[in-house]
């Protein structure tokens, strides 16, 4: 009798007897008592009821070294003393065992740190932490010399004329400690990708043959240009000869390098371990940037697991990397990244190949992917393979380009992406949240805002026809996937709100392909072009459930065009929400919702306001706490909210909510 009232508190369940039998065995394993209690970000539970396995524990130091390069006495033959500190961090990763830590002081240290081990279980962690109230910063670059800089000649620029000259400045790198890997000299491409030439368009293949080596100039990034005769219309650019040996550069504003403070970027990592597969390491409070790395494969990042397991990485920053930020796969999982601002990345923020167990909680991902080289299918603000029992959650995602928001790839199993924020990610074939290839996956995703979503245009009309399901502009985008649970999500301004998609392709013995018993309950959609894509109706009974679902008309227009859902096949027909009640069956409990929304992405405030009456759905023990961290009554509103807010502005920043 348990098992039929929490089938009641379901309002997507249809009431058909041949169904009801499959339907509550399926809700039994997806939705068991209490799958839905999160009240602090320790506390998240998995799609199948388990709590995350959190393995942390006190730990307790027996030594603490000390790294201090502001330190006049400060030298790597010191015994790491608070008063004879280590004058580099690398020395300190060369000496720490189980359970020792390293406090950094305040400083720039340019090096690229290779622990020689890690820990040995979860009491017995190897951290390296930032001192209280230090800015650390290590960086994977080194600065060029002033005196070194000459005017660019023998190479004829359109444009340069004695009445408009431009300024472009060579500069000889072959000095340089590269420590044998030049990045100047080498493609951003590793891995022979000739078996996906017929995703790439012309900006994807010039992207991936570039270099490495990177350039920033008071802090900001340089563009790298294909031809010398591109600086001519381009400010802020370098140009890398064909030996990787001479970097020819011009300013905004002509300006002189000898007068900015110009770093090359060399290294490819600058914190992974010597050796493959080492655990239980902990850093905390530290900045890392400056990394010439390559577009994966394979995945190498800033800051590189390198196949290792338990890792913490907490309250730090990542930043300024040509490809990878952080990779966290490769090895058994276990990763925990909290509070950690990833930002201005190539290709892929965080990413991981086999990484099961891992929480990202609390983390500001942002201004990544301006590589463009989607189509390479390795990008992604968040991008792992394999990821079981694995938790997004209280995340702010922002101004992503050319990349999905969150990416779950392949074999995704009992995997979470709750109460994030989704802002602006622009030009993107796949979606804010793309979900693949991942059979009788039971994986949640719930109670996440998602805002502004577009689609690059295609290359040409038969491309597009070709591969319809990357232009269009996903909120949520499931491709091949079963069993998945998208409930109680708000997504405004986007082309497609949630699309389904048959994937054949990408079928295994243990299903997929078909994305067969996904479950659309108690949305949001506003202002989208369609608010639900599926690809059939011939068999939709088998594949997808829908309802409660609340389909916005802006109030403040008069509510506009009415919103639409659209269905592939056997012919492209887009109902709106009356036909696809009536003649479809769907959205039973669901309906019109006459409002305004408007969500600010620089503050994260969202202000709201809605007229008439829409209906509550039965809360149940999975939906009782809402995003806001509000527990629900009996009934609550479709959408993340409980509650709406009526006409008031809140904060909808999801990392406030899990510091409480």
């Amino acid at each position: 009798m348990k098992n039929l009232n929490i089938l009641k508190q379901l309002p997507f369940i249809k009431q058909n007897h041949a169904l009801m039998v499959s339907v509550i065995t399926l809700v039994f394993l997806l939705f068991p008592v209490n799958a839905y209690t999160q009240t602090k970000p320790n506390d998240l539970l998995l799609p199948d009821g388990t709590q995350f396995d959190n393995w942390e524990v006190p730990v307790t130091y027996t030594k603490t070294y000390y790294v201090d390069n502001g330190n006049r006495n400060a030298s790597d033959s010191n015994p790491g003393t608070q008063e004879q500190p280590f004058l580099t961090i690398s020395k300190a990763a060369e000496v720490l065992q189980p359970g020792e830590r390293v406090v950094i002081h305040s400083g720039i240290y340019r090096e690229s740190v290779r622990p020689a081990q890690g820990g040995s279980g979860a009491d017995k962690l190897i951290s390296y932490e930032a001192a209280p109230g230090a800015n650390v910063v290590v960086k994977g670059s080194v600065v060029a010399a002033n005196d070194k800089w000459e005017p660019t000649s023998g190479y004829r620029i359109s444009g340069n004329t004695p009445e408009n000259p431009l300024n472009v400045f060579k500069y000889n790198i072959e000095n340089i400690d590269f420590k044998g890997y030049n990045p100047f000299g080498l493609a951003n491409l590793m891995h022979d990708d000739r078996g996906w030439l017929h995703w790439f368009h012309e900006e994807t293949l010039r992207r991936s043959y570039l270099r490495r080596g990177m350039i920033y100039v008071d802090g900001r990034r340089m563009t790298q240009v294909e031809f010398i005769s591109e600086l001519a219309s381009t400010d802020d650019a370098f140009w890398v000869e064909s030996d990787g040996l001479t970097v020819h550069l011009r300013i905004k504003g002509n300006a002189h390098p000898a007068n900015q403070n110009v770093e090359f970027v060399i290294r490819e990592l600058v914190f992974a371990p010597k050796t493959r597969g080492q655990g239980y390491i902990r850093l905390k409070g530290i900045t890392f940037e400056h990394a010439a790395n390559e577009f994966p494969w394979p995945q190498r990042g800033l800051i590189s697991i390198y196949g290792g397991h338990h890792w913490i990485i907490e309250d730090c920053v990542a930043r300024h990397a040509n490809g990878v930020g952080i990779d966290i796969g490769g090895g058994s999982g276990c990763a925990i990244i909290r509070r950690t601002h990833v930002y201005d990345i190539g290709v892929s923020g965080i990413c991981g190949l086999s990484g099961p167990n891992s929480l990202i909680e609390s983390c500001t991902l942002e201004d990544i992917g301006w590589q463009n080289c989607e189509r390479n299918w390795e990008s992604g603000a968040i991008k792992i393979h394999n990821a079981r029992n694995t938790v997004v959650a209280n995340c702010v995602f922002r101004n992503i380009i050319y990349a999905p928001g969150c990416w779950f790839d392949v074999s995704c199993t009992n995997s979470r992406i709750t109460n994030n924020v989704f802002v602006n990610t622009i030009l993107t074939a796949k979606g804010a949240i793309y979900i693949e290839a991942s059979p009788r996956v039971r994986n949640m995703v719930d109670h996440n805002i998602i805002w502004n979503v577009t689609t690059p245009k295609p290359d040409n009309e038969s491309y597009a026809i070709v591969h319809v399901n990357m232009f269009r502009g996903a909120g949520i985008q499931i491709d091949g996937s079963d069993e998945g649970i998208y409930a109680h999500n708000f997504i405004g301004m986007v082309e497609s709100g949630i699309v389904i998609n048959n994937v054949e392709s990408r079928a295994t013995g243990s299903g997929g392909g078909i994305s067969r018993w996904n479950k659309v309950a108690n949305n949001i959609f506003y202002r989208n072009t369609i608010s639900i894509d599926i690809p059939s109706t011939l068999t939709f009974a088998d594949h997808t459930f829908a309802d409660g679902n609340l389909y916005g008309r802006d109030a403040v227009t008069g509510g506009g065009s009415a919103p639409r859902n659209r269905i592939l096949l056997p012919e492209n027909i887009q109902p709106d929400i009356i036909t696809w009640q009536r003649y479809f069956g769907y959205d039973k409990n669901g309906g019109y919702l006459n409002t305004s929304i408007r969500i600010n992405a620089d503050d994260l405030t969202l202000t709201w306001s809605s007229t008439g009456e829409t209906p509550n759905v039965t809360t149940g023990d999975l939906f009782k706490v809402d995003f806001l961290g509000n527990t629900a009554a009996k009934t609550r509103k479709a959408g993340p909210f409980a509650n709406f807010p009526e006409n008031k502005t809140i904060s909808i920043d999801p990392r406030k909510k899990a510091n409480n």
